[in-house]
């Protein structure tokens, strides 16, 4: 296959490397990843500046680029401009700590992979918690890819989150819906600058209680890979009415 390889943590994610320098042992593979982190930056795509691109070498089968624009520029890009012939598959990540719950809608390593499948390619996205051995993510997620079937498995985008385990502890493999928690309460901490400035800093969250006992989230803590399907259709179908509206126009 042609894979595109992106990211969200930027081009100098060692995660990224190790990924890709495994993938292209089996398949062609084009990297396009931030020249710096643009974590938890969502789906944003750069329009009114340029995107300026830099080559970067990692080895002689793997087209390596960073960008300073976001993850779903770096999918745009990637798929338009920055790489030769068709691309069979999207992969963004491997991400530095876990997409899971109602962070995907602020993820920038979901997004990358949800822009793919507007584009009509199949994507991945991959994401394991903070501190996790990079070396075992890729050998895991490389013995998943091997087993999964694109044109069964991947409607739009899969979303794809690891424990941070060695193999041998590792329980298994499940499908899991997304958890839809709800954070408890927003923080922030009232400062004042050492010019005079008011500034409000976010103080980091504690994840609520699981609700859904076969969500991602409880996979995850359990010690299974989740295997999580994704749209970037988000109309809420069951919104829609029977209803008629009367409008007046001019002052009638």
């Amino acid at each position: 296959m042609h894979i595109l390889l992106v990211n969200d943590d930027g081009i100098h994610s060692q995660g990224l490397k190790r990924l890709a320098l495994s993938l292209a042992e089996k398949h062609e593979v084009t990297v396009v990843a931030p020249d710096g982190e643009r974590s938890a930056i969502g789906h944003g795509i750069t329009l009114r500046r340029p995107l300026f691109v830099q080559e970067a070498f990692w080895s002689e089968q793997i087209k390596t680029y960073a960008i300073s624009g976001t993850p779903a520029d770096c999918t745009r890009l990637g798929l338009d401009a920055l790489t030769e012939g068709p691309v069979d598959l999207v992969i963004s990540g491997p991400n530095d700590g876990p997409n899971t719950g109602t962070d995907l809608l602020y993820s920038g390593t979901v997004s990358a992979a949800l822009e793919a499948a507007m584009l009509g390619k199949k994507a991945l996205a991959l994401s394991a918690p903070h501190g996790a051995d990079t070396r075992a993510v890729v050998e895991i997620f490389l013995q998943i890819l091997d087993q999964l079937d694109l044109e069964q498995d991947v409607r739009h985008a899969l979303n794809i989150n690891i424990p941070a385990l060695p193999g041998e502890k590792l329980k298994g493999v499940r499908w899991a819906p997304q958890e839809l928690v709800q954070w408890t309460e927003e923080k922030y901490e009232r400062r004042m600058t050492p010019d005079g400035k008011l500034s409000y800093w976010p103080v980091l969250r504690e994840m609520p209680p699981v609700q859904n006992e076969a969500s991602d989230i409880d996979c995850l803590t359990e010690g299974y890979v989740s295997l999580t399907p994704l749209t970037f259709c988000i109309t809420d179908s069951s919104g829609f009415r029977e209803k008629e509206f009367q409008i007046s126009f001019g002052g009638r």
